[in-house]
């Protein structure tokens, strides 16, 4: 939000520019001139987006030209899948035009991938995340995702701890996955009910990728369309089977990365396509809400 107060020693008070992301419909704000004059405005949102209300963290990348410190961090590399060829560079993550760029490439022959998380810098409990994203150069071996880790977990390990995929793409398929991942699924095998969904999409263009997480089930969606629900089967040896580790005392934080796949086994990504590189996800906006009560 931009004003401008004609006095050097006024104040206005509370800050307009913390209500960002956080507007109620009326918002009533004072301004104290340097003699102790008080003046008491109130401000009408004449588009009011209810969304906001409820908002817990929103990005749209429009202010500077690397991703706010305040809300995100560079991925790290290791050496899974995922993040092995991750770049701690903003070379490979940046903004520009307002938009997230994230970018998969070959320098000087080291491949680098660009990711950003939330971790330690936001995470929540039950909520609606949106990501509005669009996969411009998708060549083989190139892996993008959006999807959350636990910050706080009730089983130790991963897949114990929990893994929600809201969007990977692989292969040049012409659809993207929704996947979660836990010692259900995972370790003991159990695919009913199914953990992940394939939705035919064009992901080269502007879609809005949602997950839902309640007490009782993940739901998952595309462009507002729900697409895919995963339950809480609340068994009676759930600390044995480890199925829902998403309950109340954990929570989780987003990421978004461009991954590269590569030549170890297993690697669901592939080969990379050195000729076809680099590969690149933009991000629009990023919005998690509370639900709706």
């Amino acid at each position: 939000m931009e004003y401008t107060l004609m006095s050097n020693d006024a104040v206005i008070a509370p800050d307009p520019s913390a209500f960002i992301g956080k507007w109620e419909k009326e918002q009533t704000v004072t301004v104290t001139t340097e003699d102790g004059k008080q003046t008491t405005y109130t401000i009408v949102l004449t588009k009011f987006d209810e969304t906001y209300k409820n908002l817990l963290f929103v990005d749209d990348f429009n202010t500077g030209s690397t991703p706010d410190p305040e809300k995100w961090a560079l991925c790290k590399k290791a050496g899974s899948d995922w993040n092995d060829e991750m770049s701690e560079s903003y070379d490979q993550a940046y903004l520009k035009d307002g938009k997230l760029v994230l970018v998969a490439e070959k320098v000087n022959g080291e491949y680098k991938a660009g990711g950003i998380e939330t971790n330690g810098k936001f995470d929540f409990t039950f909520g609606r995340v949106e990501v509005r994203a669009r996969i411009t150069q998708c060549p083989n071996g190139a892996f993008p995702a959006i999807w959350m880790m636990p910050r706080k977990f009730i089983y130790n390990g991963w897949p114990n701890c929990g893994e929600i995929d809201i969007m990977e793409h692989v292969k040049q398929e012409p659809h993207i996955h929704h996947t979660i991942h836990t010692n259900y699924t995972y370790n003991l095998g159990i695919k009913k009910p199914s953990n992940t969904k394939t939705v035919v999409c064009d992901y080269r263009n502007w879609n809005t990728y949602g997950m839902e997480w309640s007490e009782d089930r993940l739901t998952f969606f595309v462009n507002g369309q729900e697409t895919f629900s995963y339950p809480n089967l609340k068994l009676e040896n759930e600390a044995e089977m480890k199925q829902w580790p998403f309950t109340k005392d954990s929570s989780f934080y987003l990421i978004l990365n461009m991954g590269l796949g590569g030549d170890r086994p297993g690697s669901w990504a592939g080969p990379v396509d050195d000729d076809n590189l680099p590969a690149v996800m933009e991000v629009d906006w990023v919005r998690v809400t509370k639900l709706s009560e």
